[in-house]
């Protein structure tokens, strides 16, 4: 069973629609179960009011549940819509919306463009880090892989090749930004729009924005193993 949320944002609400759709070419019977608006990447969730609503799905139909839910009266933070439904009276599934963010006064946060353009590297693997885009509601850091001096041709003879031997591809790897000693909460992916779209191989890290209390900012690269860069200190703007 496919579910996706669909959506358009309000000052005070959001409005959309769930939309149902068979994945195995057979009807089924589905309950939605519970609706709520969550914090992410952690947090509280809020049950949004909707009566119980029990549908048959028609194979290759598109069948549409309406919401709505209020966020007037929501922290400034990021959120998604989390929805739960029973498929067949047997087994549950959880689904959840693209992020979408509220606002925080635009006295609380910093904005601005920091330029970094330095080097950063966890063991043999380098990231060029070019720059720190500080907005309304999300920081971003835009970097791309970048060979370490040295590394190509070690790699090389390691492997008993030479120079255009393939090297191993790069772990997946991101920005972790860090204000007054705390770090930022990462965002998702496709959390905050972007005015462009990133070139291969620029890399975009995003997280919530910078509180204006900010006395300082640093940034590191991380692994998925653990293994981080030394940080880097940022002018804050």
């Amino acid at each position: 069973m496919s579910l996706r949320t669909r959506f358009e944002r309000f000052p005070a609400t959001i409005k959309g629609a769930f939309v149902l759709q068979g994945a195995d070419g057979n009807p089924h019977a589905i309950e939605l179960r519970s609706v709520r608006v969550a914090r992410v990447p952690v947090g509280p969730e809020r049950p949004v009011p909707a009566p119980a609503v029990a549908v048959n799905v028609a194979p290759g139909r598109d069948l549409f549940v309406p919401f709505e839910a209020s966020i007037a009266d929501l922290p400034p933070g990021w959120y998604e819509v989390r929805s739960s439904i029973q498929v067949d009276g047997a087994r549950s599934y959880e689904y959840g919306s693209r992020a979408f963010s509220v606002l925080w006064p635009r006295g609380d946060v910093r904005r601005g463009t920091i330029r970094v353009d330095s080097l950063l590297r966890v063991g043999d693997r380098g990231f060029r880090v070019e720059r720190v885009e500080l907005g309304r509601d999300a920081t971003t850091v835009v970097w791309r892989p970048q060979e370490v001096p040295g590394v190509r041709e070690a790699a090389a003879r390691t492997a008993g090749g030479g120079k255009d031997h393939d090297l191993p591809l790069e772990p997946e790897a991101w920005a972790v930004l860090v204000a007054d000693g705390e770090a930022l909460e990462p965002l998702p992916a496709a959390g905050p729009a972007t005015s462009a779209r990133p070139s291969r191989p620029e890399r975009r890290s995003v997280a919530y924005p910078v509180p204006s209390s900010a006395a300082s900012l640093s940034l590191l690269m991380r692994l998925p193993s653990g293994e981080s860069s030394d940080p880097v200190a940022l002018d804050l703007p």
